[in-house]
């Protein structure tokens, strides 16, 4: 009798324990319910600490909920040295890579795509209202380089990663990393010119802080 006890008690017990946990992964707190809405600012920075201002970045981005998935738009502004930024097509930019190495310039990256909203490091996280957020944009990109005053313009991807604690309804504050790749090239200057004779590939890993306001 006693082990019958014990096992409705150990079923029991089990039941409310992975019954909370299914209500943590499926998003049953109420206050998710509030907002269909995210405006959110994020500063990003290299992830490497010795050289983190080598590249800086700031994105505004806008978040729409749509039943399971959220419709994403994003505008980052970087800035940043050119050898983190992209490796040299000396072609492309009618500069050595020395000249270039220490240049500051500035990508503007315009995106739009889709977004996911869990809540997995909740079960890992000793605290309430932890969310991430996992977007995917089609970038077009506006690339200036300074030395020899050349724009480029081109496609691309940026993905970004969020883990956010609601503060409140309306407020959150959490952390980010931004994954930038993008192909730009520059206008044709003499016939014949190939296109990879023209063009650069871009590719940077940002992270940083993330502050949004859910409506």
């Amino acid at each position: 009798m006693k082990k019958i006890i014990f096992c409705i008690s150990l079923i029991l017990v089990s039941s409310k324990t992975f019954g909370a946990q299914y209500d943590t992964l499926n998003n049953l707190n109420p206050m998710e319910f509030k907002h269909e809405n995210r405006l959110a600012i994020m500063y990003g920075m290299n992830p490497s600490v010795k050289n983190s201002t080598d590249v800086n970045n700031i994105a505004v981005s806008y978040s729409e909920k749509k039943s399971d998935y959220w419709w994403d738009s994003t505008i980052l502004f970087t800035k940043g040295q050119f050898n983190r930024l992209a490796a040299n097509n000396a072609s492309a930019t009618g500069t050595s890579s020395s000249d270039l190495s220490e240049q500051s310039n500035t990508l503007t990256s315009f995106g739009f795509g889709l977004g996911r909203e869990t809540r997995y490091a909740q079960t890992l996280l000793p605290f309430e209202n932890i969310f991430e957020m996992m977007s995917a944009n089609l970038t077009y990109n506006f690339y200036k380089e300074d030395f020899n005053n050349k724009s480029f313009t081109g496609p691309g991807i940026l993905a970004k990663v969020s883990v956010y604690k609601m503060l409140n309804e309306y407020f959150s504050v959490g952390t980010h990393l931004n994954y930038s790749l993008s192909v730009v090239k520059r206008a044709q200057e003499y016939e014949n010119e190939t296109s990879s004779a023209r063009s650069l590939t871009m590719s940077f890993v940002t992270v940083g802080f993330d502050i949004s306001l859910f409506l």
